[in-house]
């Protein structure tokens, strides 16, 4: 089993095929090898993915490689398949589509997250909302994301309706535009 960094894979979408039918699915390129998740773990279940790594390494006799992958959610087991295929229709997955997004949601909205307070512009007031530019900072500081995968995120909590914008007239902007959490509404 190896342990490594997320800039050191490759995610991408991969095909398998079980029973004949097609299943797309995410996966990881990794030194000429596909491999697919395996098991999520927790941050606080580091001790448990090490040791459920290890164990299913010994028990392929080596045979299998498996990854370890740690990011800012918690950690990822993947396993190599000699039988999977990267999708031709998308070869490359944006590291933004592997997050979890109720955790990301759980960091941004504690204390260390960003600003959540009453807002005014142009003699409105907006209450319990929070800065478009200062959330895209925070996910970049954060979760050691790019301008345009912070984007991205920011995007993919308005789509999964996480948040929205506070008259809902725009898409997430890394700009002063006010969002609001659901969770906030009054």
């Amino acid at each position: 089993m190896q342990i490594l960094e997320n800039e050191q894979v490759c995610y991408c979408n991969v095909i398998s095929q079980k029973n004949n039918q097609i299943i797309n699915l995410p996966g990881v390129f990794y030194k000429n090898k596909l491999f697919c998740k395996d098991k999520f773990f927790l941050t606080k279940q580091k001790r448990e993915a090490l040791e459920y790594g290890k164990q299913k390494f010994l028990k392929g006799k080596g045979k299998i490689m498996y990854l370890l992958l740690e990011d800012t959610t918690g950690l990822t087991v993947w396993v190599e398949d000699p039988n999977l295929k990267l999708s031709q229709q998308q070869a490359v997955l944006d590291i933004v589509n592997t997050f979890n997004i109720k955790e990301v949601v759980a960091r941004m909205r504690s204390k260390q997250g960003i600003s959540i307070k009453d807002r005014r512009y142009r003699l409105v007031s907006y209450p319990q909302c929070f800065v478009g530019s200062e959330a895209a900072d925070w996910m970049i500081q954060n979760l050691n994301l790019s301008t345009e995968q912070a984007i991205r995120l920011g995007q993919r909590l308005i789509d999964e309706k996480f948040i929205h914008h506070v008259t809902d007239e725009h898409p997430f902007i890394n700009d002063f535009f006010f969002y609001r959490f659901y969770w906030d509404e009054i």
